[in-house]
């Protein structure tokens, strides 16, 4: 299987005496949805910009399917990722949705004649093509994280990154991205590799793969099941199980292995017949 990225002991010191990676070692493979979790300054944000090449490491190799990080390859590396970040609004710069879209593809030097349908495939992908002629700044938080990610799509790239772009949403904008993420992996398969970065359990548990750090350190790497069976070690490292999980750990009796909420709903309506 192809890896998108894989990093290789990798070491950054946030000065001469904050070391935060020593050693760290990650291989994602391609079409994979990885939720990188863990608590604030746990380095999973820095983790990203050492990824993209915006901060550079003291030692190790970054590798994006196949080329390594330098500054010579740096801005093709980047070409192939694309980035949502916590708060959209630092993302805009067009009028319009559609100048916003636009943007991205004018800076790649897309011919003119090719755009107009490169942006309406965007917006159509996110749910967004109505709002195209509207003002970003007009829009709900969830619709501007969409048209971000539009934005992204926009230029093809290989892997999106997504940074807590769901940490200033409302319950509903939450679950509207959530559900757009879906059906990206739904639409792309294993064309398009997820990243979102979160300490939100709940927007974890939808990816195949979840990895915990603290401190730079790997703490759990493996299927959602398997890392939210971990209850003691969750919460030893300052994170909450998703909203099941919890619950699951105030019944007096349990299930044998981890359940989702649909899964648990199941499990507890047929433990009294």
């Amino acid at each position: 299987m192809t890896q998108a990225i894989k990093i290789d002991n990798l070491k950054y010191n946030y000065n001469d005496d904050q070391v935060l990676f020593d050693g760290f070692n990650l291989e994602i493979d391609s079409g994979q949805w990885v939720a990188l979790v863990g608590h604030n300054g746990s380095g999973k944000s820095t983790l990203a910009k050492l990824i993209l090449g915006l901060i550079a490491a003291n030692s190790g190799n970054i590798d994006v399917f196949g080329e390594r990080l330098t500054v010579d390859t740096v801005h093709h590396v980047r070409e192939q990722i694309g980035m949502v970040f916590q708060n959209p609004d630092n993302q805009f710069v067009g009028a319009t949705v559609a100048d916003d879209v636009a943007f991205g593809l004018e800076n790649k030097q897309t011919p003119s004649i090719e755009m107009p349908r490169m942006i309406d495939e965007a917006l159509s992908i996110v749910g967004m093509l109505d709002f195209k002629d509207r003002e970003p700044h007009m829009l709900s938080g969830g619709q501007k994280q969409r048209v971000a990610l539009a934005s992204v799509l926009a230029l093809q790239p290989k892997i999106i990154i997504l940074d807590e772009a769901m940490a200033m949403l409302d319950p509903d904008g939450r679950a509207t991205i959530m559900r757009t993420l879906q059906d990206l992996k739904s639409r792309f398969g294993r064309d398009i590799t997820l990243v979102t970065i979160t300490h939100d359990m709940d927007e974890a548990i939808l990816a195949d793969r979840v990895v915990v750090i603290n401190d730079g350190q790997l703490i759990l790497d493996g299927t959602p099941a398997s890392v939210f069976s971990q209850y003691d070690i969750i919460h030893h490292n300052g994170l909450e199980l998703p909203f099941a999980g919890e619950l699951v750990e105030k019944l007096d009796t349990k299930p044998k292995s981890y359940l989702d909420e649909r899964e648990l709903i199941q499990w507890l309506s047929h433990l009294n017949k």
